[in-house]
């Protein structure tokens, strides 16, 4: 399984996104963009890759653990950037210094080493040939603020990739807590 942890925004956060998205759709280079599908938006604390089914009780009982010891934090979906030319994203606003936190623990925890400093985004679309215009769809995006929402869950999430747009679904979950 190629799993990964992550904070999935409420729907009514992912609504307004996908509303201040649909203009981005009509600028040019959009075409050639392959757009992240609503329904998969997610904050990405690990990416795990492929996973054996039986480590994923050992994953379940450290990430119960991080959740626990880790409060619910206050976000909100706002602006947008772009890595180089390959990827366009949401910024993430509010408690974003616990965000950062929530995400070492959940890596610590569970070993994974990434050469990239955590970056809280959601990833609206990317290219593959470095699509031009990217820029300008982050610039329009500039002024949007979403309602702020509570990020009370971290997930295990399983992706599948193949024909059409990626899938994800829930392994687990846990409820962040105060100890």
């Amino acid at each position: 399984m190629r799993l990964f942890v992550a904070v999935n925004p409420p729907v009514r956060a992912t609504g307004e996104l996908a509303r201040a998205t649909a203009l981005l759709r009509e600028l040019p280079g959009a075409d050639r963009l392959r757009w992240s599908e609503s329904a998969g938006w997610h904050l990405t604390l690990a990416f795990l890759g492929d996973v054996s089914a039986d480590e994923v009780p050992e994953i379940s009982g450290k990430l119960a653990g991080v959740a626990a010891g880790n409060p619910p934090l206050r976000l909100r979906l706002a602006g947008a950037g772009t890595f180089g030319d390959r990827v366009l994203w949401c910024g993430v606003t509010g408690a974003t210094a616990a965000l950062r936190r929530l995400a070492e623990a959940v890596r610590d925890a569970l070993d994974v080493t990434d050469d990239h400093r955590f970056h809280p985004h959601l990833t609206l679309a990317r290219s593959h040939d470095g699509a031009r215009g990217m820029r300008a769809m982050a610039d329009a995006m500039q002024d949007f603020r979403g309602v702020e929402w509570e990020a009370g869950r971290i997930h295990l999430m399983r992706s599948e990739t193949g024909f059409g747009p990626a899938r994800y679904t829930v392994v687990d979950s846990w409820r962040l807590a105060d100890r």
